[in-house]
């Protein structure tokens, strides 16, 4: 529309789309000298599935019914073959040049597919069609070029518009994303002239379930409108035995305006615009078949005037100078103008008594209603294209109500789901790439040996889903469903945390509807990476050498934001293993879990456990782990030491920038640190415990070094001192943890209180009056990093803190201590200077000078504090010129601590070996009884070779000599199959059989007798 200069006079607006009369025509526009033309190539819709070269024909019937709306008997052969051709034409032709779109997966904004040998594009390796995880997308270009037929809906001229139209859908049970449907529309403005004053409105008849009984309302913070059942039973739906449904539209992305301001940011294209915003919905209206509101009639200008005015919010009249507003029909506003009627909370106010309800007040009851969605107004100039995402939602609950609760709720995940420009939409977790390996006596499954899965697993975000934890399942199959109930968890290793149970919508696995069930059930057991099973789980049974067992390892994500669908479990790839010992040739020399012997370079706190989880993975290689400080100030872990594992004997390093993990005093070491990846058959664990004391001893006294340290710590010192003492803590209990608050700035180095003639200066800094200071006869050293030979580190510390007893400048045992109860002296803080501003010289500078000016405290850290000296002797005095207390830290990881650890070693593919195995060559079960409980089925039947080389000819005859079946062997397997029939794939007879096994490459053969007896036999 465009305004004149005269207010007095507005220019009849253009109007058109589709409604009830389709004002639109097929096709793609193009100028050609200065005319519009359309592209017949363009016409049509095309459509596309991720899963194209594997459609099954039930699939394709099932869409052909819907489509057509036919019986299953009148689809023929040649209908399902033209619409699965249909499917791989427009995959191999898809219109991306009209603007349909694809996968950029190298993310360089070109189309660019790698294509198989048949010219198709080829999935994951280069670009492909469709969006993004959707299983369907269809695409279609319209245009309003035809004048008749805008004529006919509308009764104006066109407006010279192209609009590309996308829809696409995701195949899961994922409700928010299995009841909903997205569309796209990218809207071209292709005329000459400049449209101003735009809008676009979504016009939907909802008909939910039967027409004649519907509600409506919307939710502007949602950019909601929706539809839903009047009556607490819909006569349409009662047929299917189901509640009555809701609809919803949400507008997702609404025209882009610019704002001019930076720290906006408004989307185009699934792209990111600073200065931007998307308009949200403007307006909502709303009208009925037969009501005062009616639809505008068609064909006629009345309808365009009516409609421009509805999408400006308005009630739909002709008079677009003075249009007449809607009104709320109940709540406290009602009678009041709105542009959003309808807007109350029906969840919660369901009579509308605090809002405008549908049904409610003096809106009209339940009947066959319509509605529009608005946004705009904006201004589209000759070439320029606006872009609106809307979601079309189902909700199907318990109730009416429930079902419009519902719809708000996936709203609100797909509004999340769409800030992240639909990346990640189906938050499924990625599949844990698992490794088996049998052994005679049990199975070690291994999915901690790819770092980037795991990595992608545990870490990654995708739309509010975070990694929770690992599902470990027996199948009785390769191709059971998770869901089978033959299916066993053997375990779940989940993060340590509150999340344990969790409920939410499942589909029912046989008529889809979703119900409230445990999802998930943790146990705050920690994060694993392997497990070894040791008996068959299905049948609480030793496992059987030689028999099939399949297993599969799942992730599970959780996100507590969506309380009806909060988890979702990943897909599984099923291994399947062969109980058995070594392969020929093969020799391992250590077990699973087994704890290697590791040599660290110098004394730490720092614990470094390495064990064996696949003895036929490891090495034999000498390994090193050492330290390195991160130093990337963007890392979570900057500042901390990282540890690495090198690989001695390639050079290799296989591991870097591993987190130290702090030991838990609670659980044993070797319990701990589950989580850690698997590198060559080996796990290791590097752990320390938490900043803080290791010891607190007394190393020297009046007489000199003493020949052993002393415990100080809540224990008396040397036998032979004066008056004897020990250490406490001010405060509290006297617990220890009194005196770590500045451990953290220690940095493994260890303090000592030296006792000495001239002393030094004392500072009573937490008190009110923080002017006041003492000589005292000790001082506080700084000894570094356990160098007590080496002076040239030692750095003199301040000492201060708090009088305890009340008596500020005068240091004395006027304190109590709080864990014994005997008398002790004043709190003695311990502060490390970081420079020159912060050192004891300036401390007493200050102190001497009287002026107190505090400027060291910034410069120094405090290390130790709450220290009391306690009199256990009774004389209340301090220890003797002479006596030293030292204060030894735990040492954590440097850049000189290593690690060293030598893995156990195994011997593969020996010649020697593999010709001492042939005398282990046998055929089982032998003899074979009419069947064997390893047939999956009475219609299979076989008996199983084991030992056997990689190649292998085994020739079968009966006792007189006459050739039965000949079988070739060439793979890894040291087992092989005969299917019990001979040469003519007939079933053989009972009796006895000779076996020959020949070798070539090993220069041997082996002789084996078998029995068979045949069902028919016994019969």
């Amino acid at each position: 529309m465009k305004k004149n200069d005269s207010s007095s006079e507005i220019d009849t607006p253009r109007v058109g789309g589709i409604h009830y009369k389709v004002g639109t025509q097929a096709g793609h526009i193009i100028r050609v000298d200065d005319k519009l033309i359309i592209d017949a190539s363009s016409m049509g819709i095309f459509k596309i599935k991720k899963n194209w070269q594997n459609l099954r024909d039930v699939d394709l019937l099932m869409e052909l019914k819907i489509l057509n709306n036919l019986p299953e008997s009148q689809i023929t052969p040649d209908m399902l073959e033209e619409l699965r051709q249909k499917y791989a034409n427009d995959w191999k032709n898809w219109p991306v040049k009209l603007g349909a779109p694809y996968v950029d997966i190298n993310e360089n904004g070109i189309y660019d597919p790698v294509l198989d040998a048949d010219g198709y594009p080829a999935l994951e390796l280069g670009d492909y069609p469709g969006m993004n995880q959707a299983d369907q997308t269809l695409f279609m270009v319209i245009n309003d070029l035809d004048s008749v037929k805008v004529k006919s809906l509308s009764g104006a001229l066109p407006l010279g518009l192209e609009v590309q139209i996308t829809l696409w859908s995701y195949e899961t049970d994922f409700l928010p994303l299995a009841h909903t449907i997205f569309k796209r529309y990218v809207i071209v403005n292709k005329s000459n002239h400049a449209i101003d004053s735009m809008f676009i409105g979504q016009f939907v008849d909802a008909d939910v379930g039967d027409y004649s009984d519907d509600l409506l309302g919307c939710d502007t913070l949602l950019n909601l409108a929706f539809a839903y059942n009047g009556n607490e039973v819909d006569f349409e739906a009662i047929k299917k035995d189901l509640p009555p449904p809701a609809l919803g539209y949400c507008l997702l992305q609404g025209p882009i305006v610019e704002t001019g301001n930076t720290s906006d940011v408004g989307y185009k294209n699934f792209n990111p615009l600073n200065g931007f915003k998307n308009l949200p919905m403007t307006s909502f209206v709303y009208w009925a078949s037969g009501g005062s509101m009616a639809d505008p009639p068609l064909g006629v200008i009345d309808y365009t005037l009516q409609m421009y005015n509805m999408l400006n919010g308005y009630i739909p009249t002709n008079d677009l100078k003075y249009p007449t507003p809607y009104v709320a029909g109940s709540g406290p506003n009602a009678g009041q103008p709105t542009k959003f009627p309808l807007s109350g909370d029906l969840i919660n106010d369901p009579q509308g008594l605090f809002g405008d309800v549908d049904g409610q007040g003096w809106n009209m009851g339940p009947s066959d209603r319509r509605f529009m969605m608005n946004t705009g107004p904006f201004t589209l100039n000759p070439d320029e294209s606006q872009e609106i995402i809307l979601a079309i939602i189902g909700g199907l609950e318990r109730d009416r109500l429930g079902a419009v609760k519902q719809v708000k709720n996936i709203v609100n995940y797909l509004r999340a789901a769409y800030q992240n420009q639909f990346k990640n939409v189906l938050p499924r977790p990625d599949v844990p790439q698992v490794k088996a390996t049998p052994f005679d006596e049990y199975v070690v499954l291994n999915w901690g040996w790819d770092a980037e899965s795991v990595q992608r697993i545990e870490q990654q975000v995708k739309n509010g889903f975070r990694f929770e934890g690992y599902n470990v399942y027996q199948l009785p199959r390769a191709d059971a469903r998770l869901d089978d109930p033959q299916n066993v968890k053997i375990a779940t290793f989940d993060l340590i945390n509150d999340v344990e149970k969790i409920s939410g919508l499942k589909a029912h696995p046989v008529n889809g509807r979703y119900y409230e069930t445990l999802l998930q059930e943790g146990s705050n057991s920690g994060v694993k990476h392997y497990l070894v099973i040791k008996e068959d789980q299905i049948n609480k049974t030793k496992f059987i050498r030689g028999s099939t067992y399949y297993f599969a390892v799942t992730s599970y994500n959780y996100n507590p934001e969506l309380p009806e669908y909060p988890s979702l479990e990943s897909d599984y790839q099923a291994v399947n293993v062969i109980i058995q010992d070594e392969p020929p040739g093969d020799r391992y020399f250590s077990e699973a879990e087994q704890e290697i012997e590791v040599v660290t370079s110098k004394e730490s706190n720092v614990l470094c456990l390495v064990n064996v989880v696949d003895p036929a993975a490891v090495t034999g290689h000498d390994y090193q782990v050492y330290f390195t400080l991160d130093t990337d100030t963007a890392s979570a872990t900057y500042g901390m030491y990282l540890w690495n594992l090198k690989d001695l004997t390639t050079g290799l390093t296989v591991l870097t920038g591993q987190s130290i993990k702090e030991i838990d005093e609670d659980s044993p070491p070797d319990k701990m640190d589950e989580d850690q990846l698997i590198v060559d058959g080996l796990q290791v664990k590097v752990l320390t415990r938490p900043d803080g004391l290791a010891a607190i001893v007394q190393v020297a006294g009046a007489e000199g070094i003493l020949t052993r340290e002393e415990n100080v710590w809540h224990s008396l010192s040397w036998i032979y001192d004066p008056n004897r003492f020990y250490i406490s803590a001010g405060g509290g209990n006297g617990t220890i943890e009194r005196l770590l608050s500045g451990i953290n700035h220690a940095h493994g180095h260890d303090f000592e209180l030296r006792f000495t003639d001239s002393g030094g200066w004392y500072l009573w800094w937490d008190e009110d009056s923080n002017k006041v200071a003492a000589r005292v006869p000790f001082e506080a050293w700084d000894v570094g990093p356990a160098t007590y030979d080496d002076p040239s580190d030692d750095i003199r510390c301040l000492t201060g803190g708090y009088s305890g007893g009340a008596t500020p400048g005068v240091f004395d045992f006027a304190y109590q201590d709080p864990f014994f109860g005997f008398a002790a002296t004043d709190w003695i803080d311990i502060r490390k200077p970081l420079n020159e501003q912060g050192s004891y010289q300036a401390f007493a500078q200050d102190i001497e000078s009287g002026a107190f000016t505090y400027q060291w405290w910034d410069n120094s850290v405090e290390v130790l504090s709450n220290i009391i000296i306690c009199d256990f002797g009774g004389a209340r005095t301090l220890p003797p010129s002479g006596t030293v207390i030292r204060f030894i830290t735990t040492k954590g990881p440097d850049q000189e601590l290593t690690f060293t650890f030598t893995a156990p070693d195994k011997i593969e593919n020996d010649l020697d070996l593999m010709k001492k195995d042939v005398e282990k060559i046998n055929v089982f079960p032998n003899p074979y009884y009419a069947a064997s409980r390893l047939e999956p089925d009475r219609f299979t039947h076989f008996v199983t070779f084991n030992h056997l080389p990689p190649h292998a000819v085994i020739r079968i005859f009966t006792l007189n000599g006459i050739l039965v079946r000949k079988l070739e062997k060439n793979d890894d397997s040291q087992f092989f199959r005969w299917d019990l029939k001979n040469e003519k794939g007939r079933p053989v007879a009972s009796g006895m059989y000779v076996i020959h096994v020949d070798m070539p490459e090993l220069g041997k053969q082996k002789i084996l007798k078998l029995l068979v007896i045949s069902s028919e036999q016994i019969h």
